[in-house]
């Protein structure tokens, strides 16, 4: 008769508090120089195009710098810190032979024009961007912040000549560009502007909710439900985005008995389209955040009976939830229970309580629970795997190593095989 392995006898115990968790590791010291080496190439270019001059690209081939994306980014930050157009070191920098500007840097290059509120260049990087169907991101709208669009009066005069410029340059951008317009206003306080933009281009969800989601981050929702009274008045529908930003935002400052209320609206408004899937994960996350996990789990059950598939974060909450809790047992049940109800998330959910076990330091447990994912002939995930297989080398439990070992070469077998 074979023996039982020795690492799925015993049961799990109670796990330590996150306190006893490893520190992070720290930054190899080839990274740090090879930062300063970056570093000092951006400075030295950033030095060569502030001094100018009609030679400029011939001194530029001379330094002949060895150009990455993070040498480009960090050089466009600096000059325009210093206030040099960056236009031509740009231009200059595109024509390199095996080196081509990545979206980020055309994005530094609009700030860089705006910062010198040289609206003409921001039209020329905005057509160059749109005739390689780039997107524009709200980094490249930062000199908006009031520091920085203060030397062309007020930020809504700002806004306006951006805005402008979107509309004569048009194409692809344009969408982009509005919506990170307004994302960028509403980031530094700026909502009179970006309301005014969105009443210049159009009323649309997605534009409201950057507003909504702004306050929201900033703990406002007496604001938030301003702006989503303001939609409904102009005509314009809030989405399940907006409500969910509504219902986040009153679930992360305490507000249980208000998101509740929120929810009830939210059945009422829209049969089908909301609560989503991201509405009973936010719930979710919170009462799995406070500790209340049957209430989580009455969320789950819901979430099921509407027909919807939990994402891989819900299930985090509630390993998390329980581990944390010290419910080690009932983390490992719930996740025997999702087998049946979602299968695909097997692995990932074995496996991160896994780690969570070795973090903490036990070693031996989060063992017993890769051994047990993979005598269900599911594969655990590798750095887990290796990770815990070490840890027991090291403590000098090589035996049990090998059990791991043993364990999991059979699915590289299995490969093999199929071939």
């Amino acid at each position: 008769m074979l023996l039982r392995p020795r690492l799925v006898r015993a049961p799990l115990r109670n796990a330590s508090p996150r306190a006893a968790f490893s520190a992070r590791p720290l930054v190899p010291r080839g990274r740090d120089a090879d930062a300063s080496s970056a570093a000092a190439a951006s400075d030295a270019i950033v030095r060569l195009v502030a001094a100018g001059g009609g030679s400029l690209e011939a001194d530029l081939d001379r330094l002949d710098p060895a150009l990455s994306h993070g040498i480009l980014a960090s050089t466009l930050r600096g000059l325009t810190d210093r206030g040099v157009p960056a236009e031509r070191f740009f231009a200059w920098a595109s024509l390199r032979r095996g080196f081509s500007p990545n979206p980020h840097a055309h994005n530094l290059l609009v700030e860089n024009a705006g910062k010198l509120t040289d609206y003409r260049a921001m039209s020329r990087a905005l057509a160059l961007m749109s005739e390689r169907r780039l997107s524009l991101t709200d980094r490249a709208f930062a000199f908006l912040a009031p520091s920085g669009s203060s030397r062309s009066g007020s930020v809504e005069d700002a806004a306006r000549a951006v805005l402008r410029a979107l509309d004569d340059v048009g194409g692809p951008c344009r969408a982009s560009g509005v919506f990170s317009l307004i994302k960028a206003l509403a980031s530094i306080g700026e909502f009179e502007a970006a309301v005014s933009v969105i009443e210049e281009t159009a009323r649309m969800a997605r534009y409201y909710n950057a507003l909504v989601a702004a306050r929201c981050k900033a703990g406002d929702f007496v604001g938030a439900r301003e702006v989503f009274d303001e939609m409904r008045r102009s005509g314009c529908d809030p989405d399940a985005n907006t409500w969910n930003y509504l219902l986040g935002c009153l679930l992360k400052n305490g507000r249980l008995a208000e998101a509740c209320g929120l929810v009830e609206a939210m059945e009422k408004s829209k049969a089908g389209e909301v609560p989503n899937s991201l509405t009973y994960e936010i719930l979710t996350y919170h009462a799995c955040k406070a500790g209340k996990m049957d209430s989580a789990m009455r969320i789950l059950d819901q979430m099921f009976l509407a027909n919807l598939m939990p994402r891989i974060t819900i299930h985090s909450a509630f390993i998390k939830g329980y581990f944390y809790a010290g419910r080690i047992e009932d983390a490992r049940k719930y996740i025997n229970d999702m087998i049946t109800r979602d299968r695909h998330s097997a692995n990932r959910n074995y496996s991160l309580l896994a780690k969570l076990l070795r973090k903490s330091g036990r070693t031996i447990d989060a063992g017993r629970v890769l051994y047990e994912l993979m005598e269900k002939g599911l594969r655990p995930d590798h750095s887990a795997y290796v990770k815990v297989a070490k840890d027991l080398h090291r403590t000098g439990r090589g035996d049990l190593a090998f059990e791991l070992k043993s364990m999991f070469q059979r699915f590289n077998a299995q490969t093999d095989i199929g071939r």
